[in-house]
């Protein structure tokens, strides 16, 4: 911006530098044609006076020997003198004046010649005072041929003088002509210029009046107007940080009024999880003792009773997955190596994959560096996800179809990454920036707590879920955690917000889904206080997992 404006105005000062310049030339060239003018005229008169003063005797000459000679001609070769020598003077004066002027060797060279003129006026001087002239008919004869001579000289000069002073003023008159008519259009051309200059800068400048109208909309709680300035400059880069600031206010409130409604859910949730655990137990031992009261009635009974507990026993399960994500404890940071931990897992899981006929790849990549971690967190958040990637494949994947590929790999700068990557119908483009909302879930009997569960414990971990799910080609949770440090107390150490972990050191994190082209990205979001940790504790929240009908178990 500042290069756009100073081109502007070095635009604008040449224009006007250039109108000065040539409005100043105009003036110096026009100054020295006046002066040039007026050492013509002064000149031009020198010279005439001259002549008049030696042409007024010039018709008594040639009378022969018997006339006598005027005696006022030698005070007319004095006066003539007198006015040549004015003419010099005149000269020099401007040479003084005008040492550079462009007129110099044209009054160089008329003073050479009117010098000349003096010096024959002089010897004409000195012959007329000689006696021979008043008796001699040969030398009056030679005198009146010189003064004859002299005389048509100092004509044949006056007469190139006014034509000189008059070609002078002609020229004059033109370059006024030509200086005015200059002048109109370098002004216009300035002008033209100065607008272009100012247009020029406030279209440069506009954005910032943008800036500002938006930065009272920001202040007035419109967090979802944005600028959209592309230009390259300063003010473009400011307009983009001021749009990223936007969306990271608004992502902010987004998440300060998830984090008071998951608090709420949770007070919620954990307070009717506790208050029917205990009726649960009682109606669970109950309907055993019925049924153990019912044995010789029949079967129908029984089936009834054993339905009767094993709802007891699903309702159970869904109270204690509610508590148990409440109150989810801060993971006890070891050395643990994450290919073992997934060769643990799948070896438990390989029979049920079986079962359903499931194809399974594993690929751990050798020399893998140690990840700071809770084993049995982390075991829990791999036991889910590979749980779901099987119930989403078994319920709309034909047999042949249903792969499930697991692997670990190292990525710069000191990431692990753990990918699980199903063929299951994926998750809808409506669904999938829900995934990890608390309880939310497209299956009929889902608790929505499955995801979330994952969810917390990645983010508590210091790590980050990405989910990535193209239209009919499954789904593929990414987790990745920061590689262990090298010396030090793993379970004090804090984990790094940048890499999208958690600090549970009396605040706890609130994260937010992004979704971008069919894929999640959950990574740190903002702060609660203590009080809404808290209730979080206290409470409970999680996410669901939604595949296409199916919800987190």
């Amino acid at each position: 911006m500042r290069l756009k404006i100073l081109l502007a105005l070095g635009v604008l000062l040449l224009a006007f530098a250039g109108n000065a310049t040539f409005t100043l030339l105009s003036i110096h060239r026009a100054r020295q044609g006046v002066v040039a003018n007026e050492a013509y005229l002064e000149l031009s008169g020198s010279v005439d006076a001259a002549w008049k003063s030696l042409n007024d005797f010039v018709p008594a000459l040639g009378r022969g020997a018997a006339g006598r000679l005027d005696p006022n001609l030698p005070l007319a070769l004095r006066m003539g003198r007198k006015h040549l020598d004015d003419a010099i003077g005149v000269i020099d004066r401007f040479l003084e004046k005008e040492p550079g002027s462009a007129r110099r060797p044209d009054f160089e060279n008329k003073r050479r010649q009117i010098s000349a003129l003096a010096n024959q006026l002089n010897a004409l001087g000195v012959e007329l005072g000689a006696a021979a002239v008043a008796v001699d008919g040969k030398a009056r004869s030679d005198f009146e041929s010189h003064f004859a001579t002299m005389t048509h000289s100092l004509n044949r000069m006056r007469r190139p003088l006014r034509g000189e002073s008059g070609q002078i003023a002609q020229r004059l008159s033109d370059d006024e002509e030509t200086a005015l008519s200059m002048a109109i259009v370098l002004g216009a051309a300035g002008l033209a210029v100065a607008g272009a200059a100012l247009l020029f800068t406030l279209r440069t400048l506009k954005p910032l009046g943008m800036l500002r109208a938006h930065a009272r909309q920001l202040g007035g709680g419109d967090y979802g107007q944005r600028m959209g300035v592309t230009s390259q400059d300063e003010i473009g880069d400011l307009a983009r940080e001021f749009d990223a600031m936007a969306a990271a206010i608004q992502e902010r409130e987004q998440r300060l009024i998830r984090s008071e409604r998951l608090a709420t859910v949770g007070r919620m949730a954990a307070q009717i999880a506790h208050e029917v655990r205990n009726p649960l137990s009682s109606i669970g031992l109950n309907a055993e003792l019925l049924g153990d009261e019912l044995v010789d009635r029949g079967d129908e009974p029984r089936k009834l009773i054993a339905s009767i507990i094993s709802e007891v026993d699903r309702l159970t399960e869904i109270t204690e997955t509610y508590l148990r994500f409440a109150r989810l404890p801060r993971p006890k940071l070891e050395r643990e190596s994450l290919g073992d931990i997934v060769t643990s897992v799948i070896a438990m899981a390989r029979g049920e994959l079986a079962h359903d006929h499931v194809a399974l790849s594993v690929d751990v990549a050798a020399g893998l560096p140690d990840v700071a971690a809770d084993e049995a967190q982390l075991r829990q958040a791999l036991i889910n996800l590979v749980r779901n990637a099987r119930e989403a494949m078994s319920m709309s994947t034909p047999d042949s179809g249903k792969r499930l590929e697991i692997s670990v790999r190292e990525q710069p700068p000191g990431q692990i990454a753990l990918r699980v990557s199903d063929s299951g119908p994926g998750i809808g483009g409506a669904d999938i920036s829900k995934i990890f909302d608390p309880f939310f879930s497209t299956k009929a009997r889902g608790t929505g707590l499955g995801l979330a569960l994952v969810h917390q414990i990645v983010v508590d971990h210091g790590g980050r879920i990405e989910v990535a799910s193209p239209p009919g080609s499954g789904a593929t949770f990414t987790l990745t955690f920061p590689a262990a440090i090298s010396s030090g107390n793993l379970e004090g150490a804090p984990r790094s917000l940048a890499a999208g972990g958690a600090v549970r050191a009396g605040l706890a994190a609130v994260t937010e889904p992004v979704v971008e082209g069919g894929e999640l990205q959950v990574e740190q979001g903002g702060l609660l206080g203590s009080e809404d940790q808290g209730a979080l504790q206290r409470g409970g929240a999680g996410g669901g997992l939604a595949r296409g009908g199916q919800g987190a178990a």
